[in-house]
């Protein structure tokens, strides 16, 4: 638990960052995958998780990391922080987390179309929608 708690602060600093300069730093990122093998280590070490949840749970991030690079939509450090955040959640918080931050999401952006405050092609900061899973999956996961 004590590391979704940490994982869940260290997104919500990203997701600010995010929202407001639309960019996350490099250096950042790399203190952050740091922070989520030296948590993974513990994890793996005191039996609190196993490998195939890992795997599995790399799944979202991957799929990001095949978006942003197919689309040129979605910036990599999107897909790199769901991987980060695969370490800190664990695999039932991280799809419910990546679910649930998509949902959000759409729902905003629904909501900024019938208020014609956005359109079709208005980009959205996404680690905020993440963060705002990661704290339902916190809360609804145990």
């Amino acid at each position: 638990m004590l590391a979704s708690v940490i994982g869940t602060c260290y997104l919500a600093a990203l997701a600010m960052m995010d929202a407001l300069r639309r960019e996350v730093a490099v250096w950042i990122l790399w203190v952050g995958s740091a922070a989520a093998l030296i948590s993974a280590t513990i994890l793996l070490a005191g039996g609190k998780a196993s490998w195939p949840e890992f795997i599995f749970g790399a799944v979202p991030g991957l799929l990001m990391l095949a978006v942003a690079g197919f689309t040129k939509e979605a910036g990599p450090g999107d897909g790199i922080v769901l991987l980060q955040m695969n370490f800190f959640l664990l695999l039932n918080r991280v799809i419910f987390a990546f679910g649930m931050s998509l949902v959000i999401m759409g729902a905003f952006s629904a909501v900024l179309l019938l208020l014609r405050k956005g359109k079709k092609d208005t980009r959205l900061p996404y680690l905020p929608f993440l963060w705002l899973g990661s704290l339902g999956a916190i809360c609804l996961c145990g």
